[in-house]
């Protein structure tokens, strides 16, 4: 199947808006742009999928303003689509696609991680190519799913056309075939890689499910599908394993790595800080022989700070999965204990984790809860020791090759001045409340498929300025239930029962739902001032 260029059609007609003429300008913008004339009684913009790439904001500040216009109609590839639900796939592609373009590893990135587990794109996951856990995937079957008996239950063979087509309708579902990079003869090969058929009798790897019969008067047992027992993935051999997991070289199961399903594109205003994350953070663990070969380490430790709810944790969480490494997230309530000892023992524990399931990521939520300034005073050598415990780990990392710690806080100065020294949390980024754009982008990304009548998102978007990240979260939320407030009677909905009529076509979003939730939160900042 040769990939073909996906074409675009964008339909508007002529409207009141006063920003009408300000779309009109943007329209222009685009090759093929062909307004109201004698011939058509709309505006049409025809593109294609290297033109939008090319025009990306230019399409995104569109949208911003057409998308709810009851005129509006899009076409993919010559079918219709509902306009609300174009943006959101295409942009997630297009994020991707910006993400690989600046990637240290291009030709790893668009597979799950460096094992290259995956179908060629890491958002075609409905189907399970590898059974290693810490990979996130929308449904639980794998590829010998596709299959049926032969030769009295001896031999399993593939239903290669079936897997295919499968995700090939996956493919067009998610628009992956938007994405210049994505390739259908890559699909096509690691389908042709696998096995044709599986001979049950030459590997007792494999064991038969059973359902029972109750035909004819007797329970029996009847075969239905196998089931693997494990997955070696260096050496494409089936091991014994009762349910899917993480092995380690010397082939002993252990406890499933742990990698997060966030990625920079969920997160909206760090656009500013995102190139020097990468650098200190993911270049690291991505390329260690780069700091090998200029004879230097890397900064093991690094500090994230600011004020709260600007995403602290999601970007340490999206660094995790950006370079598939395990995540390990430590809070105080988790690690302290009352027993004299066993913090430190705890502490020594997660780092020996970190070690085994490198490349690893330690990340401290809200450190300065158990890291703060020592003292001589009785109530603090508790504390004390869990600190000096916590510098030695730190001080011996020079051992471990693909390890980074990362902490947040939002109190910098409550930290005891010997965990900044160079060698420890020595490099730190602070995290800022967003920008106008990075409001927008916020915005943008919390409301994508969100039921707005008439929103002008850029237009709102600048009267969030000064909020963190988690107050626009809850402006978004508190519309929406404002929304369902205004519409509906939900002391009756609560009280009655499922059957309750509800026509949710008529539950709108409008700017006055979002403007009493901003009125909301304003006030709330008044009141802690």
């Amino acid at each position: 199947m040769q990939k073909m260029d996906d074409l675009f059609e964008i339909r508007f007609a002529k409207s009141t808006s006063t920003n009408y003429t300000r779309v009109l300008r943007i329209a222009k913008r685009f090759s093929n742009f062909n307004p109201i004339s004698d011939r058509n009684n709309y505006n049409s913009i025809q593109t294609d999928t290297t033109e939008l790439l090319n025009k990306y904001k230019t399409l995104e500040e569109l949208l911003v303003y057409i998308t709810y216009w009851k005129s509006t109609e899009i076409f993919y590839n010559s079918e219709q689509i509902e306009k609300q639900n174009f943006f959101y796939p295409f942009k997630k592609i297009i994020d991707c696609y910006n993400n690989q373009a600046i990637s240290v590893d291009k030709d790893t990135y668009c597979f799950l991680n460096h094992k290259k587990e995956a179908w060629g794109c890491r958002y075609l996951t409905g189907i399970k190519r590898h059974l290693e856990q810490g990979n996130t995937y929308r449904y639980d079957k794998y590829w010998y799913e596709f299959g049926k008996f032969e030769n009295d239950f001896k031999d399993w063979k593939i239903n290669k056309p079936l897997l295919k087509e499968t995700l090939l309708e996956e493919v067009k579902e998610n628009k992956i075939a938007t994405c210049p990079v994505f390739s259908f003869d890559k699909l096509n090969q690691i389908i042709n890689e696998l096995p044709e058929k599986i001979t049950l009798s030459k590997n007792n790897s494999w064991k038969i499910e059973y359902e029972k019969d109750f035909s004819g008067g007797k329970i029996e047992k009847k075969p239905i599908i196998i089931r693997h027992k494990g997955y070696n993935f260096s050496t494409n051999s089936i091991i014994s394993s009762s349910s899917p997991a993480y092995f380690n070289e010397e082939n002993k199961q252990v406890e499933a790595r742990n990698i997060p399903n966030v990625t920079f594109a969920d997160i909206g205003g760090i656009d500013n800080i995102i190139e020097q994350i990468r650098e200190v953070i993911e270049l690291p663990l991505k390329k260690p022989e780069l700091l090998k070969h200029l004879r230097i380490k890397p900064h093991k430790g690094i500090l994230l700070y600011g004020p709260p709810g600007n995403g602290k944790t999601m970007i340490a969480k999206a660094i995790a999965n950006e370079v598939k490494a395990h995540f390990i997230t430590i809070s105080a309530s988790e690690l302290i204990s009352k027993y004299y000892g066993e913090s430190e023992e705890n502490l020594r524990n997660i780092f020996k984790e970190a070690k085994e399931f490198q490349p690893s990521i330690i990340f401290f939520d809200e450190i300065d809860s158990i890291a703060q300034k020592r003292s001589g005073g009785e109530t603090a050598r508790h504390d004390s020791k869990f600190v000096n415990q916590l510098l030695t780990l730190m001080d011996g990392m020079e051992t471990y090759e693909n390890v980074s710690v990362l902490a947040s806080t939002n109190r910098p100065e409550l930290l005891d001045v010997a965990l900044l020294r160079p060698g420890r949390f020595d490099y730190k980024i602070e995290v800022k409340n967003p920008d106008l754009k990075g409001c927008f982008k916020i915005f943008s990304i919390l409301t994508t498929n969100m039921p707005f009548y008439n929103i002008d998102h850029k237009k709102f978007s600048q009267k969030l300025f000064g909020l963190s990240g988690a107050e626009i979260a809850f402006v978004v939320k508190e519309a929406a239930y404002n929304s369902m407030r205004r519409n509906l009677d939900l002391t009756s909905i609560i009280k009655s029962s499922n059957d309750y009529p509800i026509n949710e076509k008529n539950i709108l979003i409008t700017i006055e739902d979002l403007e009493a939730a901003l009125k909301k939160v304003k006030q709330k900042a008044f009141e802690k001032e």
